[in-house]
């Protein structure tokens, strides 16, 4: 696949300054010590003795339906259930808040978190929530019926180039065989992209399901490809649990009983999608015609196990080095190992003292 340096070169500049400010050491380095490091630090023998029991875990806030788990984990009471006192924070720095450790823990997609990560950011993955998230749109009445139809075109993103939008469009692009170069990205703000697409400036624009949701059912617009439907994506994990990385490595068990807490409300959307929209919307966590909202919960599969998230996250990091959005040159095994830390179901015994 050809990909020219510049492409690389604007999707790495979408990263924050923070991304950058974290690489005062060489990448190279860090990668090869992480997993040591990590090895060395002194682990508590009872939850009570983590440095963080007893105190608040802050979380990042987000009333996008697609944070469902997360937000229904609060309004049911399982954080409470499970011991753990949490605060919601509502930033619009979500990556760079994890990493400084002003977040605790937030649940996000993997598009737009993982070459951070892999940049230096300080945070891993934990939690698999659900598949779905984002298709790639074009209007109904237009004669564009695949990817392949958006060579020569222009194709909208509408949070930034370099972010999840952006890298779900070159995803796509990869797996039918498309050289990105060929596809003109141009940033829209969602607000103006519907009318973009009728005054023919794009010609298509990937976009959250859930923004999407009211002009597909109007009949306004289609989806060509989408992670949600299509038979090759479908199986993957859009949005995870992400921790910062020294508070899981110093408090596992808490983390454990936090990322415990939102896959038990990951379980609830999925058995009770309607149940679920009423009392999200009931908080103002979701927009919407209910029963559009629930046809879009039912969309996302919330069974989606840890297993998933670990295959999902491999193929993000194979397609982004063939996208040179990371090292190539870096072992996807080794990413694996520094990156992913499955939380949740058990994977870490809570000891608490008697």
């Amino acid at each position: 696949m050809k990909n020219n340096k510049l492409l690389a070169l604007i999707l790495l500049g979408g990263l924050t300054l923070s991304a950058c400010g974290n690489q005062n050491a060489s990448n190279d380095q860090k990668s090869d010590t992480n997993i040591s490091q990590d090895q060395n630090v002194t682990k508590a023998a009872t939850l009570e003795e983590e440095p963080r029991y007893g105190t608040k875990v802050k979380i990042g806030f987000d009333g996008d339906l697609c944070i469902a788990g997360q937000n229904l984990a609060e309004i049911n009471g399982y954080f409470e259930e499970n011991g753990v006192d949490v605060e919601f924070v509502n930033t619009k720095t979500g990556k760079d808040a994890l990493s400084s450790g002003q977040l605790d823990a937030m649940t996000g997609e993997f598009g737009s978190l993982i070459v951070p990560a892999t940049k230096g950011l300080q945070y891993v993955f934990s939690t698999a929530s659900h598949s779905g998230c984002k298709s790639l749109y074009v209007l109904d009445e237009s004669k564009y019926q695949s990817t392949a139809d958006m060579v020569g075109q222009s194709v909208a993103v509408t949070n930034g180039i370099g972010n999840s939008g952006h890298n779900t469009l070159l995803r796509f692009l990869i797996h039918d065989d498309i050289n990105p170069d060929d596809v003109t990205v141009k940033p829209v703000d969602s607000a103006a992209v519907i009318q973009s697409l009728e005054s023919g400036e794009i010609q298509g624009a990937v976009l959250d399901d859930q923004f999407a949701q009211e002009f597909l059912e109007s009949g306004k617009i289609r989806p060509v490809r989408s992670l949600t439907t299509d038979e090759d994506f479908g199986s993957e994990v859009c949005c995870v649990t992400a921790f910062n990385k020294e508070f899981v490595e110093q408090n596992p068990m808490l983390a454990e009983l936090v990322a415990e807490a939102i896959e038990k409300g990951n379980q609830y959307a999925a058995e009770n999608p309607a149940e679920s929209v009423k009392i999200l919307q009931d908080k103002n966590l979701a927009a919407g015609d209910p029963e559009v909202a629930t046809k879009l919960l039912k969309a996302y599969d919330y069974t989606l196990t840890n297993a998933d998230g670990e295959e999902t996250i491999r193929s993000y990091f194979d397609d982004y080095k063939e996208l040179n959005l990371i090292d190539k040159n870096r072992s996807t095994d080794d990413l694996v190992k520094e990156l992913w830390r499955p939380l949740g179901n058990g994977e870490v015994e809570v000891v608490k003292k008697n």
